[in-house]
């Protein structure tokens, strides 16, 4: 039987960042259907994951409660996090970025406790508290 991955990122990998422009990351809160909400709270992990990215990184959150995911938009990594509820959602949100040579990270509940499953839709798995591991998931992004 093969051992589960413990904390931290199941997977590095390497970011598509053109020179002389900063990075782009995209994170998305996926919703469970199309419905779009009017007083949705914005997650706390989106307000965890700003404060420790760096200031050169250009940062763009989505929450598809309240708006559709910008697709065609220039990204270097697009991070979702994921729950168990809109997992399938968050696949189908996954291979539609990394269709386009986009690298995608995904976090959360649902990855934390299938990561293996989480690996077939994405290049990267944040296992456990993203804040202990988003510095290192920023700079293999970098690298």
């Amino acid at each position: 039987m093969e051992a589960e991955p413990t904390e931290g990122v199941a997977l590095a990998m390497g970011g598509t960042r053109g020179q002389g422009r900063p990075m782009r990351i995209t994170l998305i809160r996926p919703n469970m259907n199309s419905d779009r909400s009017t007083d949705a709270m914005e997650p706390l992990v989106f307000a965890i994951l700003a404060a420790l990215t760096p200031d050169d990184v250009d940062l763009t959150l989505i929450d598809e409660r309240l708006e559709p995911i910008p697709y065609d938009q220039p990204a270097d990594l697009v991070a979702i996090t994921v729950e168990t509820y809109n997992a399938r959602h968050s696949y189908q949100i996954a291979k539609r970025f990394r269709q386009r040579g986009v690298p995608v990270v995904m976090g959360g509940y649902h990855p934390t406790f299938l990561p293996q499953e989480a690996l077939q839709y994405a290049d990267a798995v944040a296992i456990g508290d993203a804040e202990n591991l988003w510095g290192q998931i920023v700079q293999d992004t970098r690298d």
